[in-house]
């Protein structure tokens, strides 16, 4: 039976940066929704959105984070699996997102893949924040429902997913992707960027301590190619 698979793009004042990540994601044959959350923009980056009818879009009145602004997205959608994915990337390839979805949907063992970012600044790799931290990913629709329930906020989503698929031994895997981020010192500037990150670490950390120790040690250890049938 054929597994319905919607994308959701969660965003906050992305300007022109969403029109890359959306113009490979409509090009993706194996998704049959693409749903963008607007949360609380202030710039006119929904015009943007306008260019691709195919894909929803829903606009929140109210600043509520990440996860919150994810929340409402998901209350649009039945699907089997949700494929999240941010909109600030720049060398998005639709064909590893095919290939991604295919791997998953075509084995039931597997839990979660997440796309490893192409990052080159050494202390991303050193802390593994291009992969724990990843907001491109896709997992089953009722283990995200679970995790929700867990009343992650703010910065804390992908650190919420990975607690929660340590807690239920589900198999996860990753994949590297050539998807590469905005860092938030380009985006903000330098005071306001460092500020910014250290309010995203202190977020996370203070989720689940030991669970975010363990997530650096030994969290998302085993590899898959997407490129192999």
């Amino acid at each position: 039976m054929k597994k319905n698979i919607t994308c959701i793009i969660p965003f906050l004042n992305e300007g022109e940066r969403i029109t890359s990540t959306l113009s490979e994601i409509v090009k993706v044959k194996n998704i049959d929704q693409i749903i963008t959350v607007d949360g609380g923009s202030t710039d006119d980056g929904y015009l943007a959105i306008k260019k691709f009818p195919q894909v929803k879009f829903i606009k929140l009145k109210n600043i509520i984070g990440k996860t919150g602004t994810v929340a409402k997205g998901l209350e649009e959608t039945q699907s089997d699996y949700i494929l999240l994915y941010d909109a600030d990337l720049t060398n998005v390839n639709y064909l590893e997102i095919e290939s991604v979805i295919n791997k998953i949907t075509n084995d039931e063992k597997i839990d979660m893949i997440i796309f490893n970012r192409n990052t080159p600044r050494l202390i991303t790799k050193l802390n593994r924040m291009e992969l724990l931290f990843s907001g491109e990913r896709i997992l089953k629709r009722l283990d995200f429902l679970e995790i929700l329930k867990t009343n992650p906020t703010g910065f804390q989503l992908e650190t919420a997913i990975n607690t929660y698929m340590i807690k239920n031994k589900k198999n996860v895997y990753w994949t590297q992707s050539s998807n590469t981020n905005l860092p938030k010192i380009n985006k903000f500037g330098g005071i306001r960027g460092e500020i910014n990150n250290l309010k995203m670490f202190w977020e996370v950390f203070k989720y689940d301590p030991l669970s975010y120790i363990y997530q650096l040690l030994f969290f998302g250890r085993h590899e898959i190619n997407h490129n192999e049938k």
